[in-house]
Protein backbone atom coordinates (compact mmCIF):
# COMPACT_ATOMS: atom_id res chain seq x y z
CA UNK A 1 0.00 0.00 0.00
CA UNK A 2 3.11 2.59 0.76
CA UNK A 3 4.37 1.67 -2.42
CA UNK A 4 1.62 2.24 -4.45
CA UNK A 5 1.14 5.69 -2.72
CA UNK A 6 4.37 6.23 -3.37
CA UNK A 7 3.81 5.51 -7.35
CA UNK A 8 1.04 7.74 -6.84
CA UNK A 9 2.87 10.80 -5.70
CA UNK A 10 5.35 10.71 -8.43
CA UNK A 11 3.50 10.38 -11.31
CA UNK A 12 1.31 13.33 -9.40
CA UNK A 13 4.60 15.50 -9.30
CA UNK A 14 5.93 14.56 -12.49
CA UNK A 15 2.39 15.61 -14.05
CA UNK A 16 2.59 18.66 -11.72
CA UNK A 17 5.80 19.46 -13.25
CA UNK A 18 5.13 18.97 -16.44
CA UNK A 19 2.40 21.26 -16.69
CA UNK A 20 4.26 24.03 -14.72
CA UNK A 21 7.24 23.99 -17.59
CA UNK A 22 4.52 23.99 -20.14
CA UNK A 23 2.65 26.95 -18.09
CA UNK A 24 6.16 29.19 -18.35
CA UNK A 25 6.42 32.09 -20.81
CA UNK A 26 8.46 31.80 -24.03
CA UNK A 27 9.81 34.33 -26.44
CA UNK A 28 11.91 34.12 -29.63
CA UNK A 29 13.29 36.41 -32.00
CA UNK A 30 13.34 36.02 -35.68
CA UNK A 31 14.21 37.72 -38.89
CA UNK A 32 12.39 37.26 -42.21
CA UNK A 33 16.23 37.37 -44.01
CA UNK A 34 19.83 37.13 -42.73
CA UNK A 35 21.13 38.87 -46.06
CA UNK A 36 19.80 41.63 -48.24
CA UNK A 37 20.28 43.98 -50.52
CA UNK A 38 21.45 47.92 -49.68
CA UNK A 39 18.03 49.45 -50.32
CA UNK A 40 15.76 46.54 -49.46
CA UNK A 41 13.45 45.76 -46.41
CA UNK A 42 13.69 43.39 -43.53
CA UNK A 43 11.47 42.40 -40.88
CA UNK A 44 12.51 41.15 -37.26
CA UNK A 45 9.82 39.57 -35.22
CA UNK A 46 9.52 38.41 -31.59
CA UNK A 47 6.93 35.40 -30.96
CA UNK A 48 5.60 34.69 -27.07
CA UNK A 49 4.25 31.68 -26.16
CA UNK A 50 1.99 30.86 -22.78
CA UNK A 51 2.34 34.47 -21.92
CA UNK A 52 -0.98 36.70 -20.48
CA UNK A 53 1.18 39.86 -20.61
CA UNK A 54 4.32 41.32 -22.02
CA UNK A 55 6.38 44.32 -22.15
CA UNK A 56 9.00 43.75 -24.61
CA UNK A 57 10.83 45.97 -27.06
CA UNK A 58 12.62 45.54 -30.35
CA UNK A 59 15.68 47.60 -31.17
CA UNK A 60 17.58 47.76 -34.23
CA UNK A 61 20.69 49.57 -35.12
CA UNK A 62 23.52 49.70 -37.68
CA UNK A 63 22.74 49.84 -41.33
CA UNK A 64 19.36 51.26 -40.78
CA UNK A 65 17.15 54.18 -40.50
CA UNK A 66 15.78 52.46 -37.44
CA UNK A 67 12.56 50.56 -36.57
CA UNK A 68 12.74 49.91 -32.79
CA UNK A 69 9.29 49.99 -31.30
CA UNK A 70 8.25 48.87 -28.05
CA UNK A 71 5.24 46.66 -27.20
CA UNK A 72 2.80 46.40 -23.71
CA UNK A 73 -0.31 45.12 -23.34
CA UNK A 74 -1.76 41.79 -22.03
CA UNK A 75 -4.33 38.52 -23.45
CA UNK A 76 -7.35 40.69 -22.11
CA UNK A 77 -8.65 37.51 -20.50
CA UNK A 78 -5.91 36.87 -18.50
CA UNK A 79 -5.20 33.78 -19.68
CA UNK A 80 -2.16 32.34 -21.48
CA UNK A 81 -2.10 33.04 -25.35
CA UNK A 82 0.31 33.36 -28.02
CA UNK A 83 0.83 36.57 -29.89
CA UNK A 84 3.82 37.63 -32.53
CA UNK A 85 5.10 41.42 -32.56
CA UNK A 86 7.20 42.66 -35.77
CA UNK A 87 8.51 45.79 -37.00
CA UNK A 88 10.36 45.82 -40.61
CA UNK A 89 13.28 48.00 -41.30
CA UNK A 90 14.87 49.53 -44.79
CA UNK A 91 19.08 49.24 -44.79
CA UNK A 92 20.39 52.24 -45.84
CA UNK A 93 23.90 51.40 -46.46
CA UNK A 94 26.13 48.32 -46.66
CA UNK A 95 27.28 46.28 -43.06
CA UNK A 96 25.14 44.94 -40.59
CA UNK A 97 21.59 45.71 -38.90
CA UNK A 98 21.34 44.13 -35.12
CA UNK A 99 17.89 43.58 -33.80
CA UNK A 100 17.79 42.90 -30.58
CA UNK A 101 14.18 42.20 -27.98
CA UNK A 102 14.49 43.04 -24.07
CA UNK A 103 11.95 43.48 -21.22
CA UNK A 104 9.75 40.42 -19.35
CA UNK A 105 6.34 38.82 -20.07
CA UNK A 106 4.21 36.87 -17.49
CA UNK A 107 2.07 33.85 -17.52
CA UNK A 108 -1.57 33.18 -16.39
CA UNK A 109 0.19 32.04 -13.14
CA UNK A 110 2.06 34.93 -12.20
CA UNK A 111 5.27 33.69 -12.98
CA UNK A 112 7.01 36.89 -14.93
CA UNK A 113 10.47 35.97 -17.16
CA UNK A 114 13.00 38.66 -18.58
CA UNK A 115 13.68 38.30 -21.95
CA UNK A 116 16.84 38.93 -24.03
CA UNK A 117 18.42 37.45 -27.74
CA UNK A 118 19.82 39.20 -30.71
CA UNK A 119 20.00 38.66 -34.55
CA UNK A 120 21.77 40.26 -37.25
CA UNK A 121 21.31 40.95 -40.56
CA UNK A 122 23.92 41.58 -43.43
CA UNK A 123 23.44 44.17 -45.79
CA UNK A 124 25.35 43.65 -49.48
CA UNK A 125 25.84 45.94 -51.92
CA UNK A 126 22.48 45.60 -54.75
CA UNK A 127 23.30 43.05 -57.54
CA UNK A 128 22.25 44.66 -60.95
CA UNK A 129 19.42 43.45 -62.38
CA UNK A 130 19.56 40.69 -65.31
CA UNK A 131 18.17 42.09 -68.51
CA UNK A 132 18.37 38.18 -70.02
CA UNK A 133 15.10 37.80 -71.41
CA UNK A 134 15.43 34.74 -73.30
CA UNK A 135 13.95 30.92 -73.30
CA UNK A 136 16.51 28.26 -72.27
CA UNK A 137 14.08 25.37 -73.82
CA UNK A 138 10.77 25.31 -75.54
CA UNK A 139 8.75 22.28 -76.25
CA UNK A 140 5.19 20.83 -76.95
CA UNK A 141 4.99 17.44 -75.25
CA UNK A 142 4.90 14.14 -77.72
CA UNK A 143 5.14 16.52 -80.63
CA UNK A 144 8.38 18.23 -82.56
CA UNK A 145 8.30 21.74 -83.34
CA UNK A 146 10.68 23.02 -86.23
CA UNK A 147 13.23 24.33 -86.17
CA UNK A 148 15.24 23.06 -83.15
CA UNK A 149 14.76 25.59 -80.45
CA UNK A 150 17.77 27.79 -80.19
CA UNK A 151 17.07 30.70 -78.05
CA UNK A 152 17.90 33.46 -80.71
CA UNK A 153 14.77 32.13 -83.35
CA UNK A 154 11.14 33.36 -82.02
CA UNK A 155 9.19 31.53 -84.84
CA UNK A 156 8.09 28.33 -84.16
CA UNK A 157 5.70 25.87 -85.48
CA UNK A 158 4.18 21.99 -85.08
CA UNK A 159 2.00 19.60 -86.64
CA UNK A 160 -0.60 17.68 -85.10
CA UNK A 161 -3.58 15.12 -86.15
CA UNK A 162 -6.76 16.52 -86.52
CA UNK A 163 -7.67 14.14 -83.42
CA UNK A 164 -5.66 16.55 -80.82
CA UNK A 165 -8.05 18.79 -78.99
CA UNK A 166 -5.16 20.02 -76.50
CA UNK A 167 -1.86 20.31 -75.93
CA UNK A 168 0.72 21.28 -73.54
CA UNK A 169 3.56 23.90 -74.12
CA UNK A 170 6.55 23.24 -71.91
CA UNK A 171 9.25 26.13 -71.62
CA UNK A 172 12.08 27.04 -68.95
CA UNK A 173 13.63 30.41 -69.17
CA UNK A 174 17.21 31.11 -69.09
CA UNK A 175 17.61 33.48 -66.38
CA UNK A 176 15.82 32.36 -62.89
CA UNK A 177 15.15 36.37 -61.90
CA UNK A 178 12.88 36.66 -65.24
CA UNK A 179 9.24 35.69 -65.52
CA UNK A 180 7.43 33.73 -68.42
CA UNK A 181 3.78 33.24 -69.64
CA UNK A 182 1.92 31.54 -72.05
CA UNK A 183 3.12 27.89 -71.13
CA UNK A 184 1.07 25.28 -70.19
CA UNK A 185 -1.91 23.16 -71.59
CA UNK A 186 -3.99 24.74 -74.74
CA UNK A 187 -6.88 24.12 -76.54
CA UNK A 188 -6.67 23.60 -80.63
CA UNK A 189 -8.98 23.34 -83.50
CA UNK A 190 -8.70 22.60 -86.98
CA UNK A 191 -6.21 24.85 -88.83
CA UNK A 192 -3.86 27.22 -87.52
CA UNK A 193 -3.42 28.15 -84.36
CA UNK A 194 -1.06 30.61 -83.05
CA UNK A 195 0.38 30.99 -79.32
CA UNK A 196 2.93 33.64 -77.86
CA UNK A 197 5.16 32.58 -74.97
CA UNK A 198 6.89 35.80 -73.48
CA UNK A 199 9.33 36.11 -71.62
CA UNK A 200 10.02 39.35 -68.95
CA UNK A 201 13.55 39.89 -68.02
CA UNK A 202 13.92 41.23 -64.35
CA UNK A 203 14.55 44.80 -65.82
CA UNK A 204 10.58 44.85 -66.91
CA UNK A 205 12.06 44.05 -71.10
CA UNK A 206 9.34 41.50 -72.64
CA UNK A 207 10.43 39.46 -75.87
CA UNK A 208 7.52 36.75 -77.55
CA UNK A 209 7.83 33.77 -78.79
CA UNK A 210 5.55 32.64 -81.49
CA UNK A 211 4.36 29.26 -82.05
CA UNK A 212 2.12 28.55 -84.76
CA UNK A 213 0.32 24.52 -83.97
CA UNK A 214 -0.92 23.46 -87.36
CA UNK A 215 -4.04 20.64 -86.38
CA UNK A 216 -3.64 18.81 -90.14
CA UNK A 217 -6.47 17.90 -92.09
CA UNK A 218 -7.31 14.52 -91.99
CA UNK A 219 -9.64 14.22 -95.07
CA UNK A 220 -8.42 17.56 -97.37
CA UNK A 221 -9.38 18.99 -100.11
CA UNK A 222 -7.37 19.17 -102.59
CA UNK A 223 -8.07 21.95 -105.65
CA UNK A 224 -5.74 23.18 -107.89
CA UNK A 225 -5.59 26.70 -109.18
CA UNK A 226 -3.41 28.28 -112.30
CA UNK A 227 -1.21 25.27 -111.41
CA UNK A 228 -0.28 25.52 -108.23
CA UNK A 229 -2.15 23.43 -105.26
CA UNK A 230 -4.03 24.31 -102.33
CA UNK A 231 -6.39 22.77 -99.93
CA UNK A 232 -10.10 24.40 -99.24
CA UNK A 233 -9.76 25.49 -95.57
CA UNK A 234 -12.53 24.40 -93.17
CA UNK A 235 -12.60 26.35 -89.86
CA UNK A 236 -13.95 29.47 -89.72
CA UNK A 237 -11.57 31.12 -87.59
CA UNK A 238 -8.82 30.74 -89.83
CA UNK A 239 -10.66 33.09 -92.62
CA UNK A 240 -10.87 37.07 -91.83
CA UNK A 241 -14.42 38.53 -93.66
CA UNK A 242 -14.02 41.14 -95.91
CA UNK A 243 -16.38 44.11 -95.94
CA UNK A 244 -19.19 43.83 -97.93
CA UNK A 245 -19.76 40.03 -97.25
CA UNK A 246 -22.14 38.07 -94.79
CA UNK A 247 -20.66 35.01 -93.47
CA UNK A 248 -22.52 31.77 -94.86
CA UNK A 249 -21.41 27.91 -95.25
CA UNK A 250 -21.43 25.91 -98.83
CA UNK A 251 -21.50 22.31 -99.68
CA UNK A 252 -17.94 21.35 -101.04
CA UNK A 253 -18.63 17.51 -101.19
CA UNK A 254 -19.73 16.31 -98.17
CA UNK A 255 -18.23 18.88 -95.94
CA UNK A 256 -19.61 21.85 -94.60
CA UNK A 257 -17.40 24.72 -96.21
CA UNK A 258 -17.13 28.83 -93.86
CA UNK A 259 -17.84 30.68 -97.05
CA UNK A 260 -18.46 34.64 -97.46
CA UNK A 261 -21.38 36.17 -99.58
CA UNK A 262 -21.86 39.26 -101.35
CA UNK A 263 -25.47 39.23 -101.92
CA UNK A 264 -24.93 42.35 -104.73
CA UNK A 265 -22.34 40.46 -106.97
CA UNK A 266 -23.49 37.02 -106.06
CA UNK A 267 -19.99 36.02 -105.42
CA UNK A 268 -18.93 32.99 -103.14
CA UNK A 269 -15.79 33.56 -101.30
CA UNK A 270 -14.39 30.86 -99.79
CA UNK A 271 -10.19 30.29 -97.91
CA UNK A 272 -7.66 28.37 -100.31
CA UNK A 273 -4.60 27.43 -98.25
CA UNK A 274 -0.90 26.93 -100.25
CA UNK A 275 2.15 24.61 -99.33
CA UNK A 276 3.48 27.20 -97.53
CA UNK A 277 0.36 27.58 -94.93
CA UNK A 278 -0.34 31.16 -96.32
CA UNK A 279 -4.40 31.20 -96.80
CA UNK A 280 -6.15 33.85 -99.67
CA UNK A 281 -9.36 33.93 -100.69
CA UNK A 282 -10.99 32.71 -103.94
CA UNK A 283 -14.07 33.35 -105.92
CA UNK A 284 -15.81 29.86 -105.52
CA UNK A 285 -18.47 28.82 -108.73
CA UNK A 286 -19.36 25.52 -109.19
CA UNK A 287 -16.37 24.08 -108.73
CA UNK A 288 -14.25 27.03 -110.06
CA UNK A 289 -11.59 29.08 -108.23
CA UNK A 290 -10.64 32.44 -109.37
CA UNK A 291 -8.36 34.61 -107.25
CA UNK A 292 -10.27 37.07 -104.87
CA UNK A 293 -8.30 40.65 -105.48
CA UNK A 294 -9.93 44.10 -104.12
CA UNK A 295 -9.19 47.44 -104.16
CA UNK A 296 -10.54 49.61 -101.37
CA UNK A 297 -10.75 53.82 -101.51
CA UNK A 298 -12.51 55.95 -98.93
CA UNK A 299 -15.78 55.33 -100.93
CA UNK A 300 -14.87 52.22 -103.07
CA UNK A 301 -14.15 48.30 -103.05
CA UNK A 302 -13.56 47.27 -106.26
CA UNK A 303 -12.49 43.91 -107.93
CA UNK A 304 -10.67 44.14 -110.69
CA UNK A 305 -11.92 41.96 -114.22
CA UNK A 306 -10.23 41.61 -117.42
CA UNK A 307 -12.24 43.66 -120.08
CA UNK A 308 -14.59 42.68 -122.67
CA UNK A 309 -14.37 45.97 -124.60
CA UNK A 310 -10.65 47.59 -124.98
CA UNK A 311 -10.65 51.10 -125.49
CA UNK A 312 -9.88 52.38 -128.53
CA UNK A 313 -6.49 54.17 -129.14
CA UNK A 314 -5.08 52.18 -126.25
CA UNK A 315 -2.11 50.20 -124.90
CA UNK A 316 -1.92 47.78 -122.74
CA UNK A 317 -0.04 47.04 -119.98
CA UNK A 318 0.91 46.36 -116.14
CA UNK A 319 -0.68 47.72 -113.02
CA UNK A 320 0.57 46.95 -109.83
CA UNK A 321 -2.26 47.82 -106.73
CA UNK A 322 -1.84 46.87 -103.56
CA UNK A 323 0.54 43.85 -104.56
CA UNK A 324 -2.11 42.43 -106.96
CA UNK A 325 -1.05 42.77 -111.07
CA UNK A 326 -3.49 44.01 -112.72
CA UNK A 327 -4.50 44.43 -117.02
CA UNK A 328 -4.84 48.20 -117.29
CA UNK A 329 -4.57 49.90 -120.69
CA UNK A 330 -2.89 53.46 -121.26
CA UNK A 331 -4.95 55.70 -123.55
CA UNK A 332 -2.39 56.75 -126.34
CA UNK A 333 -3.45 60.71 -126.27
CA UNK A 334 -3.90 61.43 -123.14
CA UNK A 335 -1.95 60.09 -119.69
CA UNK A 336 -4.44 58.06 -118.34
CA UNK A 337 -4.62 54.45 -117.36
CA UNK A 338 -7.79 52.66 -117.35
CA UNK A 339 -8.90 49.44 -115.11
CA UNK A 340 -12.23 47.45 -115.63
CA UNK A 341 -13.92 46.37 -112.28
CA UNK A 342 -17.22 45.80 -110.21
CA UNK A 343 -18.21 47.79 -107.25
CA UNK A 344 -19.53 45.23 -104.36
CA UNK A 345 -21.88 48.29 -102.99
CA UNK A 346 -24.03 48.51 -106.28
CA UNK A 347 -23.05 45.05 -107.94
CA UNK A 348 -22.46 47.87 -111.05
CA UNK A 349 -19.49 47.10 -113.81
CA UNK A 350 -17.11 50.70 -114.57
CA UNK A 351 -14.14 51.53 -116.63
CA UNK A 352 -12.20 53.36 -113.95
CA UNK A 353 -9.01 55.95 -114.94
CA UNK A 354 -6.77 54.98 -111.66
CA UNK A 355 -4.06 57.86 -110.19
CA UNK A 356 -1.08 56.09 -109.38
CA UNK A 357 -0.11 59.09 -107.32
CA UNK A 358 -2.96 59.52 -105.60
CA UNK A 359 -3.66 55.57 -105.34
CA UNK A 360 -7.56 56.63 -106.17
CA UNK A 361 -9.89 55.46 -108.55
CA UNK A 362 -12.73 57.29 -110.78
CA UNK A 363 -15.10 56.01 -113.05
CA UNK A 364 -14.30 56.57 -116.45
CA UNK A 365 -17.20 57.25 -119.34
CA UNK A 366 -15.84 54.80 -121.88
CA UNK A 367 -18.69 56.02 -124.32
CA UNK A 368 -17.98 59.59 -123.91
CA UNK A 369 -14.30 59.12 -124.71
CA UNK A 370 -14.87 57.02 -127.39
CA UNK A 371 -17.44 59.28 -129.04
CA UNK A 372 -15.17 62.16 -128.26
CA UNK A 373 -12.53 60.26 -130.00
CA UNK A 374 -14.64 59.38 -133.31
CA UNK A 375 -15.76 63.34 -133.08
CA UNK A 376 -11.82 63.91 -133.62
CA UNK A 377 -11.39 61.10 -136.08
CA UNK A 378 -14.33 63.10 -138.22
CA UNK A 379 -12.89 66.73 -137.67
CA UNK A 380 -9.38 65.16 -138.70
CA UNK A 381 -11.10 63.58 -141.68
CA UNK A 382 -12.55 67.49 -142.73
CA UNK A 383 -9.75 69.10 -141.97
CA UNK A 384 -7.94 66.49 -144.27
CA UNK A 385 -10.59 67.49 -146.90
CA UNK A 386 -10.56 70.73 -146.76
CA UNK A 387 -7.15 70.95 -146.88
CA UNK A 388 -7.18 68.72 -150.18
CA UNK A 389 -9.26 70.97 -151.79
CA UNK A 390 -7.41 74.12 -151.00
CA UNK A 391 -4.61 72.28 -152.53
CA UNK A 392 -5.99 71.46 -155.07
CA UNK A 393 -7.42 75.11 -155.74
CA UNK A 394 -3.77 76.79 -155.38
CA UNK A 395 -2.95 74.38 -158.42
CA UNK A 396 -5.69 75.34 -160.52
CA UNK A 397 -4.98 78.92 -159.88
CA UNK A 398 -0.77 78.14 -160.63
CA UNK A 399 -2.22 76.46 -163.79
CA UNK A 400 -4.58 79.27 -165.08
CA UNK A 401 -1.89 81.99 -164.12
CA UNK A 402 0.47 79.95 -166.75
CA UNK A 403 -1.77 80.04 -169.50
CA UNK A 404 -2.70 83.19 -169.21
CA UNK A 405 1.22 84.79 -168.72
CA UNK A 406 2.00 82.51 -172.21
CA UNK A 407 -0.84 83.84 -174.00
CA UNK A 408 -0.32 87.49 -173.15
CA UNK A 409 3.17 87.09 -174.49
CA UNK A 410 1.65 85.43 -177.84
CA UNK A 411 -0.56 88.42 -178.24
CA UNK A 412 2.13 90.90 -177.68
CA UNK A 413 4.57 89.16 -180.00
CA UNK A 414 2.04 89.32 -183.18
CA UNK A 415 1.17 93.10 -182.11
CA UNK A 416 4.79 93.62 -182.81
CA UNK A 417 5.02 91.71 -186.13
Amino acid sequence: MKKLINVFVFIFTFVIGAFYVDAQGSASLSVSRSTIENGSSVTASVTVKSTAAWNLTITSSGSTSGCTQKFVGDSGTGENTTKTFSVTCKSTSTGIINFSMSGDITSSDGANTKISGNKQVTVTVPREKSKNNKLKSLSVDDYDITPKFDADINEYSVNVPSTVEKINISAKKADSYASISGVGEKTVEEGVNIFEIIVTSETGVSNTYKLTVNVEDQNPIEVTVDGKKYTVVKVAKNLEKPELFDETTIKIGEFDIPAFVNEVSKYTLVGLKDENGNISLFIYDDGNYTKYNEFKSDSLTIIFLDMKSVPKESIKTNLKIDEQNITAYKLKNDNITIVYGLNLATGKKNYYSYDSKEKTLQIFDINNYEKKLEETKNNQYLIYALSGVLLFLIILLILVSGKCHKLNKLLKLKSNL
